[in-house]
């Protein structure tokens, strides 16, 4: 309901309904059995609008027996004295100017602010920086507490704002952005999103950043890129701030002995299943839970398909940096593959990837340019979807640490078809989304850690050699 510029929030509207307010105050009085609210702009505030509020307020919960007001401080007091003479209560008040959100709960009349996450940005470039506040000034969940041009302009405030996310990019004066993250995350563990731009030099050393310890990262926006960036760049901040960082700094990399390729302990100690795809799907954190799977894997593993949240380019320098480290072939997909035993295939940023299979029964990879699903590019569920067409139960469906549900409904038809899966769980999730939704909808058969995940996977296909 609305009078002139006054909203009204009553019973009628749903319990926790979220409300995202511009610049005013939400006004809530607490009758007997309900409360109601209205929000009054600051814009258009006048005079008449106090007795109309209150009218409305009245006319919802009867005789108030107390009020309580969240938002500009102006309007607040204004109110205040307008109920002071009219001898109510006010029983609580907050001062939040600008946009905030709420929610409110019109049975008990509780109000719930969210708290802004607070972003430090940490770039050498006034354009970089600039474009990124401005982004985050339009979300009222993000709140730049602060901006740093070098490393030791930043250390400081890391300490003094305690930022919840922390915006870094690599090309730094002084020190570069790796080297500094490596030099506060040990004391101060802030999740960091590095800012960087696109090209194969930058794509190994984001994963460099990621292995130090960095959650996620952004390419730089440029002013006619800000509609298309923004809201990426938003996400990627928020779903950062639920981030958890392990303690204690950088964890080395694993897979690793002397710069060389590491064969683990269980290589050997199964025959393992090689007619069996393995089908697996991640996003925020997925590079560094698929370095630590991936790693403790032997070196005769069927075919494994992969699709990582990643952009162009990137995915090319992830897969080297696979091939690098593990037992087995790991490469960027190809159009036309063969699906083959000892091999990884990483679907290609920018890109959709199936798996097909040809008349004769044997598998390829297929890459096209369709539109992205679920806003990903290359997704989880367009590559799920086609490995349950191409293999039916026969195949094995992980579903890794990310932001979002893309690939849980594929992992529910995987399951459909009688194919094994796994679903991270919530402690060593980086960021504890797309596996949650797969389990919401009962799509795991199994819910397990990261650490516990290369094992169960071995034992599986072992089993199925057997049999």
């Amino acid at each position: 309901m609305n009078v002139k510029h006054l909203t009204l929030f009553s019973r009628a509207h749903a319990e926790q309904d979220k409300v995202v307010l511009f610049d005013g105050v939400f006004w809530v009085a607490q009758g007997i059995k309900a409360s109601a609210a209205v929000w009054i702009s600051s814009r258009w505030f006048h005079e008449g609008d106090l007795e109309a509020g209150f009218d409305l307020l009245s006319g919802e919960v009867g005789t108030p027996v107390g009020f309580k007001m969240v938002g500009s401080a102006r309007l607040i007091q204004q109110i205040a004295n307008f109920l002071s003479v009219r001898r109510y209560r006010v029983l609580n008040q907050a001062v939040r100017e600008g946009t905030f959100e709420l929610r409110f709960f019109p049975k008990d009349g509780k109000i719930h602010v969210a708290r802004k996450i607070k972003v430090l940005i940490v770039d050498d470039s006034k354009t970089i920086r600039n474009l990124l506040a401005k982004i985050m000034s339009e979300d009222p969940q993000l709140d730049v507490v602060g901006t740093a041009d070098r490393p030791s302009a930043a250390l400081p405030l890391i300490q003094k704002l305690k930022p919840d996310v922390i915006t870094l990019d690599l090309e730094m004066p002084e020190v570069d952005g790796i080297a500094f993250l490596k030099q506060y995350l040990p004391h101060h563990p802030v999740p960091t999103v590095m800012i960087t731009s696109i090209g194969m030099e930058e794509g190994t050393r984001v994963l460099q950043a990621l292995e130090a310890g960095a959650v996620d990262y952004v390419q730089k926006p440029s002013a006619s890129e800000l509609e298309e960036a923004g809201p990426i760049i938003v996400e990627k901040i928020k779903a950062a701030s639920t981030a958890k960082l392990a303690t204690g700094g950088k964890v080395g990399p694993v897979g690793l002995v002397g710069g060389q390729r590491m064969v683990p302990s269980n290589a050997g100690s199964a025959i393992l299943d090689q007619r069996c795809l393995v089908a697996i799907g991640s996003s925020t954190g997925g590079t560094e839970a698929l370095r630590k799977l991936l790693t403790e894997l032997p070196a005769a593993i069927p075919p494994v398909v992969i699709t990582q949240h990643i952009p162009a380019v990137f995915s090319k320098a992830f897969a080297d940096r696979m091939n690098s480290i593990c037992p087995f072939e790991v490469s960027e997909a190809v159009h036309g593959m063969e699906v083959l035993p000892g091999n990884v295939y990483i679907a290609p940023g920018g890109k959709q990837m199936q798996v097909r299979k040809r008349n004769d029964g044997r598998m390829f990879i297929s890459i096209d340019d369709s539109p992205p699903v679920n806003r990903h590019k290359p997704s989880v569920d367009y590559l799920f979807d086609s490995v349950e067409q191409a293999c039916g139960g026969n195949c094995i469906g992980i579903i890794l640490t990310g932001m979002g549900a893309d690939g849980a409904k594929g992992l529910l038809k995987l399951k459909a078809a009688g194919a094994r899966t796994i679903a991270q769980d919530e402690a060593s999730c980086v960021v504890f989304g797309m596996p949650r939704e797969a389990i919401r909808l009962g799509a795991a058969r199994e819910v397990l850690p990261l650490g516990e995940i290369a094992s169960k996977l071995v034992q599986w296909l072992a089993q199925r050699k057997a049999a």
